[in-house]
């Protein structure tokens, strides 16, 4: 039986980890400064921020799947064998 191997390279995992601290950040910043008008919060109290809290990981999660997803799609750093077995 022939399996299909594929080697990741290792500047695949930091430039992911890279993006994904990046994309986490900027998130964090949008969720911080646009979404508390349009919940009639004004600042950062403690009850706004628990609330943000909950908020930031709910759309982190979102966000993290469809980065993985892109991530699974690309071939970025990914390393084809030629080899042929019989």
């Amino acid at each position: 039986m022939s399996e299909n191997k594929v080697r990741i390279n290792k500047k695949r995992h930091v430039f992911k980890a890279i993006t994904w601290n990046a994309l986490a950040m900027t998130t964090t910043y949008l969720v911080l400064t646009i979404l508390p008008p349009y919940f009639g919060l004004s600042g950062i109290s403690k009850e706004g921020a628990g609330f943000l809290t909950i908020v930031d990981r709910l759309v982190k999660l979102v966000f993290y799947y469809g980065h993985e997803r892109a991530w699974f799609a690309s071939s970025f750093g990914l390393v084809k064998s030629n080899k042929k077995e019989d």
